[in-house]
């Protein structure tokens, strides 16, 4: 029995990535991903719960940029990454998906600012009974899925973009 060429196994492993980091992208959105307390008054916030909050503070710009950043880039990280991987050894718009993975993997280790924001948050929101900030399972499910996308951006090396799969002989 032989073993896999490098390249199978770096596929396989980008795959198994892309389709986990999927299923965990559900939870990482329902769940909520931290507890505020102010006052007394305690709420659980999901990732969008949070976008809103900030949105009904006031501060519209950061609830846009934290929408962004937490919701739509990691969708299109994996949408990105499933469309590489669904295209693979096929010919058509090598270049494309070339540049497409170098900006996946460009803005891949930036993802990890939210997660590094609410364990900040986490650590310095805690003001006695007048507030405090509790970091909840959703954070580690969202941090589960870019961690995901970060290893499936790594595994699908640009090497493998320029793999055609061999025609079958007639």
């Amino acid at each position: 029995m032989t073993a896999a060429p490098a390249s199978d196994r770096r596929l396989q492993m980008a795959q198994a990535l892309v389709v986990t980091g999927i299923i965990l992208y559900v939870p990482a959105n329902i769940m909520p991903v931290m507890t505020m307390t102010v006052v007394g008054d305690v709420e659980p916030l999901t990732v969008l719960g949070g976008v809103q909050e900030l949105y009904d503070s006031g501060l519209a710009p950061i609830a846009g940029v934290v929408f962004l950043a937490s919701i739509v880039v990691p969708f299109c990280k994996l949408a990105a990454l499933s469309w590489l991987l669904l295209m693979h050894g096929q010919p058509r718009w090598q270049r494309q998906r070339g540049n497409l993975r170098r900006v996946v993997h460009l803005i891949g280790s930036w993802s990890m600012v939210d997660v590094f924001l609410l364990s900040i948050l986490a650590a310095v929101g805690q003001l006695g009974a007048l507030a405090s900030v509790q970091a909840e399972p959703g954070g580690l499910f969202f941090a589960a899925v870019l961690v995901c996308t970060l290893f499936a951006s790594e595994c699908y090396h640009s090497r493998l973009i320029w793999e055609t799969k061999p025609t079958p002989a007639t």
